[in-house]
């Protein structure tokens, strides 16, 4: 609830109600669902005539109903961020008038606006954000007219309230006084704190690009000179991830910093195309042939090496032992490294989540 007070020729002004119900939607912008509901104090002589029909004398009504909304002094309200604003009109325009016999005035619309927030997108999707906005009267000044929060419940909240993709952490209100040339303006300012939920991300993101980089090892375990398997796996994980990251950030608005899913996407991208580049070198070394009396180019490891060793002794023509030992040698490395980073990626964003949604 909040309160206007004003001090207009024609009448004095009492509180003005609000009941809201939100509903944010895409990263974008946030949108918002207001129910305005606008109560004019009146005293009866400044009413304009209107009088109580089909009533005993002296005994008044608890209110009256009444269509002559132009002859009634209303506070032009504005919201600062507004893009879209619809006043709703099914089956009638939805705006009550009633007179009450205290000489209260009940003005009351349903309107439903979409608000701009400003997103800062670093650690998307374990991001915390806090959209604002702003109402305020857009050409009396606060001499004329003031707007006060309700000291008891400022703002009503389902108790069962559900935001796509957030959480609705908590909300402030607070009284705000606008500078300008043309004068002092009194406003509102609503705060409200809200936190990404991870779980779509998760699901359609993190576990299928998991897949893609665990499929793209499996080359790994293939012949060094199996050319057509090997190639067609590397290009395959490689482009399906080109093709899920462009998704993914289609989505998004076109930001020039580093976001949280853009470190996760080019990690993944990493590890499937050094898992190609890896084929590329064992292949040159599975077909490269040892020249007599020349020095290996490099030596085995005792531990890569130890299934050679058990073999009877050939005299090799190619360096094929030595792809198939760096072969093995990357069935250990590449998911060692993919899951080090796992380690320090998730631990890291989550904090810095939680840290977000307690400053917000």
């Amino acid at each position: 609830m909040l309160q206007i007070w004003t001090t207009p020729s024609t009448c004095s002004c009492g509180s003005v109600g609000w009941t809201r119900v939100f509903a944010f939607g895409a990263a974008r912008s946030t949108s918002q669902s207001l129910i305005q509901r606008d109560h004019t104090h009146a005293s009866q002589e400044e009413l304009g005539g209107l009088s109580f029909f089909g009533v005993d004398e002296g005994v008044l009504p608890p209110f009256l109903l009444l269509q002559m909304r132009g002859r009634i002094w209303k506070p032009d309200t504005f919201f600062n961020n507004v893009k879209d604003a619809e006043v709703h009109q099914v089956s009638m325009p939805n705006i009550l008038l009633r007179i009450g016999n205290t000489g209260d005035v009940l003005y009351s619309m349903r309107i439903t606006l979409k608000l701009s927030c400003i997103l800062q997108l670093e650690n998307f999707p374990f991001d915390a954000q806090q959209c604002n906005t702003l109402l305020a009267s857009y050409a009396n000044t606060d001499d004329v007219i003031k707007y006060r929060w309700e000291e008891n419940v400022p703002i009503d909240l389902p108790d069962n309230l559900e935001i796509a993709q957030y959480d609705l952490l908590g909300h402030s209100t607070h009284e705000r006084k606008q500078e300008f040339v043309t004068g002092n303006f009194s406003g509102l300012l609503i705060k409200f704190s809200l936190r990404r939920q991870n779980g779509y991300h998760v699901l359609q993101t993190y576990v299928p690009t998991i897949l893609i980089v665990s499929i793209s090892w499996v080359s790994f375990w293939l012949d060094p000179n199996a050319v057509p398997g090997r190639v067609s796996l590397g290009v395959t994980t490689l482009l399906t991830l080109t093709t899920l990251a462009s998704g993914t950030r289609a989505s998004l608005p076109p930001v020039s910093y580093v976001k949280a899913i853009d470190v996760w996407i080019g990690m993944c991208m990493i590890m499937v195309f050094g898992a190609l580049l890896e084929f590329t070198l064992v292949n040159w070394l599975a077909n490269r042939k040892i020249a007599p009396d020349c020095q290996p180019v490099f030596k085995i490891p005792k531990v890569a090496a130890a299934r050679a060793e058990d073999e009877p002794p050939k005299s090799p023509t190619t360096y094929i032992s030595h792809a198939r030992a760096f072969d093995r040698l990357c069935r250990a490395a590449f998911p060692g490294g993919f899951l080090i980073f796992n380690f320090i990626y998730w631990p890291y964003y989550l904090t810095q989540q939680s840290l977000e949604a307690t400053a917000a």
